[in-house]
């Protein structure tokens, strides 16, 4: 932002703004207020004859185009704008010697202002509705303005009073007529003879405040300008002739941004109108306070390498925040979260953090940065706040108080056991949850709402995990290869004695897989022993990993899957009872595999290692958090195709989490296969929210272009809308399930765009879950 306002603000060549000597060729000219005070501050933008256009501040002393009394306009200057805080803005005419400014009137009643004067912001900031977004702290203040085709009337609607515009119209002024007459001639009438629009003043922006509409409107360059000048010569405390703090306009998608041609914008810098994309703004983010909160732990600086298995293993939890170098593929349980890196809204850092409702910040530099360095090692409290954080020195009593208000109510999954066979998704759907979990169910759900644009499959019930844990029995030869695999990856001896003395413990009592599994749910000492419970974990983990499955129910499986894709790949997906809840997302807390019919890759073999991953360390600690009865999580497994060839992949929220003050569904998308939420080598995603346009379809709001693609987008403009098309039935479709609102539900969509066609395929829903 900064760097974009530098370069608009450029200066007359130094003979006609600096120096020694007065400029040459100029024609002095004086302004005036009605009763013939003097005018002397003011700012004066100037088109010189050959199109170069200079701002110059007088009544400060600092140019020698202002001077006693008058401003020394070049000769044959093109155009000259006055801005005179308090005055309407004013075009020269060609020879004008002297220049009388008209005074507005501002007015303040408890609906609304007519205008602000220069101690004034703390008047609009009363005014303004408050929000969030990863531009920081946003107080939106909406504006009506009527009367376009004469003398307009400007009004700054108190919008905590009259958050609408017809609302505020109607109720206020008395404007006649219905919702929809006054959307038609606000938002899409030419001429325009009213418009509605809002101002965003973002403080931790260099208080930059930025001139909107709705994406929908079909309003002109020409009528924004004009817009910019009624509203900017009303707001008295906004510079006129500054690198920060200014009004600017932000066309609202990839159509109004279209429509910035080289005619408008050259229009723009006459009238000395800023105007940016929203590009540039979030180009110039240095801290994205991610998600709100407060969390107490220790501090800690780990690297992404740290937190997987090997010797070098950091072992965090819930009453650590950890500094990150990186963004990492899979980030445990924990307080809270510092990244050097930029995240995105559907980063998986920050789609963790949403659910749990624990503070996320992004920092680059955090690891040297003096806010956050000196408190590495020590016991913190930590808050993110709208576009700020702060990090302060904690006692062990005040965490702990801490850490007693988060407990929560048990939360106990149910399940139904009972039903048999493998259930083709044609005869499942969303109410069978209980039976095959929330993925699958809703996969299903997708296949018959959707067609081809979803995947087709099957679904492995509950019955056939319970089973296998039942059936099968701890071993000492099951538990000497746990103990094996517990120190080749890392962990001490010691506590790997520890652990598989646990397992031994179910061996010699003939425990079955359940049996062990409540042994270590009731052992006094994991509680309170981290490495001892990770390690205890990892063992079970194995165990189960390398059970025996039973084989009629392993033949009935690969037969299966041959019928479904012959001789190719499918994915066995984890569906859990505890995922994908509208309160708990529990998203990437299991593991998928791909499989065939046949061979070492077989989903009979395979199944296994997605059944374990039900007692996976950080899907257990995940559950310890929300205070989920581990013993009644079940593990059901979605089938279908993979998808060798992907285009593209990408994650889409069915409502706009960049910017809630506008309506939209945002979107992270990446070329390829690579990961949007887990990237392993920093690549960042396109990020962009498809929001109304003014010709009745949709267009694109991009906040950035993805690393991978930086010069173009990842998906046309056909692609995105058949994308907005599928997501916007499957919002009307779930809403409807969960007995929710539409246009305030919020769904987590998952799609990919497959092979040389570029097919698009929703592969997963879950309500988009917060704390």
């Amino acid at each position: 932002m900064r760097r974009l306002l530098s370069s608009f603000l450029l200066s007359l060549p130094l003979s006609c703004t600096s120096g020694s000597e007065a400029p040459p060729e100029s024609s002095p000219v004086q302004f005036v207020a009605p009763n013939g005070t003097a005018i002397t501050d003011y700012v004066a933008v100037i088109t010189a004859l050959d199109g170069t256009v200079a701002a110059t501040r007088c009544g400060d002393g600092g140019s020698l185009l202002c001077g006693d009394g008058a401003l020394k306009v070049p000769l044959g200057a093109l155009n000259v704008r006055i801005k005179a805080v308090g005055f309407a803005y004013a075009d020269l005419a060609p020879g004008a010697q002297s220049v009388t400014l008209e005074p507005l009137e501002l007015a303040t009643t408890a609906d609304f202002r007519t205008g602000f004067g220069v101690d004034d912001r703390a008047a609009f900031e009363s005014m303004a509705y408050p929000a969030s977004g990863e531009l920081g702290r946003a107080l939106a203040v909406k504006f009506f303005i009527r009367g376009l085709d004469g003398e307009p009337d400007v009004y700054f609607q108190d919008t905590r009073k009259h958050p609408i515009h017809y609302d505020f119209a109607h109720s206020v002024l008395g404007v006649p007529g219905t919702a929809g007459q006054f959307a038609k001639e606000t938002y899409s009438d030419q001429p325009r003879r009213q418009m509605g629009g809002t101002l965003i003043l973002y403080p931790d922006l260099d208080a930059t405040i930025t001139l909107e509409f709705f994406p929908s409107d079909t309003l002109t360059p020409a009528q924004a300008l004009r817009a910019h000048a009624l509203l900017e010569e009303r707001l008295g405390f906004v510079p006129r002739h500054s690198t920060t703090g200014r009004l600017h306009y932000v066309p609202a998608g990839s159509a109004q941004e279209a429509a910035m041609d080289a005619a408008a914008q050259q229009d723009f810098e006459r009238a000395g109108a800023p105007w940016a994309t929203l590009r540039s703004l979030f180009g110039d983010v240095e801290l994205q306070a991610m998600n709100p909160g407060v969390a107490y732990g220790t501090l800690v600086a780990v690297t992404p390498e740290q937190l997987l298995q090997g010797p070098d293993r950091v072992l965090v939890s819930s009453t650590d925040i950890v500094l990150l170098s990186r963004l990492p593929n899979d980030l445990p349980l924990v307080a809270g979260c510092i990244t050097e890196e930029l995240q995105t809204p559907l980063a998986h850092v920050n789609v963790a953090a949403h659910a749990r409702g624990t503070p996320n910040l992004a920092l680059p530099g955090a690891g040297t940065d003096p806010r956050v360095a000196p408190f590495l090692g020590k016991l913190v409290r930590f808050e993110v706040a709208p576009g700020a954080f702060t990090l302060a020195e904690a006692t062990l009593s005040e965490a702990q108080a801490f850490w007693e208000t988060q407990a929560r109510p048990e939360f106990i999954p149910t399940h139904d056991d009972d039903r048999d066979g493998l259930l083709d998704f044609v005869d499942i759907g969303f109410a069978d949850s209980d039976v095959v979990g929330v993925k699958a169910a809703n996969l299903a759900e997708l296949s018959a709402l959707l067609g081809d644009r979803a995947p087709t499959g099957f679904a492995v019930p509950f019955r056939h995990y319970d089973r296998f844990m039942t059936d099968n029995v701890v071993t000492t030869a099951r538990c000497t290869a746990a103990h094996s695999d517990c120190t080749e990856e890392g962990r001490s001896v010691a506590i790997c004695d520890a652990a598989a003395a646990l397992c031994e413990a179910s061996a010699t009592a003939g425990s079955s897989f359940w049996g062990h599994a409540e042994r270590l749910l009731a052992d006094s000492a994991l509680p309170t022993d981290t490495a001892l419970r990770e390690a205890a974990l990892d063992g079970l983990v194995h165990v189960i990993g390398h059970g025996t499955v039973d084989p009629t129910f392993a033949t009935s499986l690969d037969a299966h899957v041959a019928a479904l894709v012959g001789d190719t790949k499918v994915r066995l997906r984890s569906s859990t009872n505890a995922e994908d809840l509208p309160d708990f997302s529990g998203a990437g807390l299991y593991v998928s595999h791909s499989a065939t019919a046949s061979g070492d890759k077989a989903a009979s073999l395979r199944i296994r290692e997605v059944w374990a991953s039900v007692w996976r360390w950080r899907a257990f600690e995940e559950r310890r958090f929300w205070n989920i009865r581990h013993r009644d999580v079940r593990m059901g497994i979605a089938v279908h195709r993979s998808f060798p060839d992907e285009a593209a992949n990408g994650v889409l929220i069915t409502q706009n989490v960049t910017n809630p003050l506008v309506a939209g569904m945002t979107v992270n998308v990446q070329k390829g296969e690579v990961s949007v939420t887990n990237p392993e080598g920093g690549e960042v995603a396109e990020a962009f929210t498809i929001v109304p346009s003014p010709t009745g379809g949709v267009q694109v709001a991009r906040q950035r272009w993805s690393t991978l693609s930086p010069d173009a987008p990842v998906m046309t403009d056909a692609e995105i809308t058949a994308l907005y098309q599928a997501a916007y039935q499957v919002q009307l479709h779930f809403a409807s399930l969960y007995a929710e609102d539409p246009a305030t539900f919020a769904l987590d969509l998952e799609f990919k765009l497959d092979g040389p066609e570029r097919r698009l395929t929703i592969k997963q829903v879950r309500p988009y879950a917060s704390r």
